[in-house]
């Protein structure tokens, strides 16, 4: 007989990895929504965290692969960038545009974090080829 072993990502590196699929899509839909009516400066500052996340997402996509614990630790490290600042633009918002954007990033964000610091997840990038 064969020992076939079969490597199934847990669920928990799966939600991670969903949830910036979902946070990167959301930020390409908040940062079409609102550059229309910004100046190049704010256009620039709306987009330097989502820039964050987009990298983040680009990072998930090799979490089925052959991904180890520094495409997880760096994740951790962008999405703290772009998750504690957040905080202070949510608490001074402008407007409901400035608020909604900053909270997608703290409500998508942080389960991300969470998730990524798990047992199992530690697991999953720490396992032998």
């Amino acid at each position: 007989m064969t020992d076939v072993r079969e490597s199934v990502m847990p669920r928990q590196v799966r939600g991670a990895q969903l949830l910036l699929f979902g946070l990167a899509f959301a930020g390409l839909v908040v940062v079409l929504a609102l550059s229309g009516r910004l100046t190049s400066y704010g256009l620039g500052d709306l987009m330097a965290p989502w820039i964050l996340v987009w990298v983040c997402a680009l990072l998930a996509l090799k979490y089925d692969g052959s991904a180890r614990g520094g495409v997880r630790i760096t994740t951790i490290v962008v999405m703290v960038f772009v998750v504690v600042p957040s905080f202070s633009k949510a608490l001074g918002a402008a407007g409901p545009a400035e608020f909604t954007d900053a909270a997608l990033r703290i409500v998508l964000g942080l389960p991300v974090i969470v998730l990524l610091f798990l047992p199992e997840t530690t697991a999953w990038f720490d396992r032998a080829n």
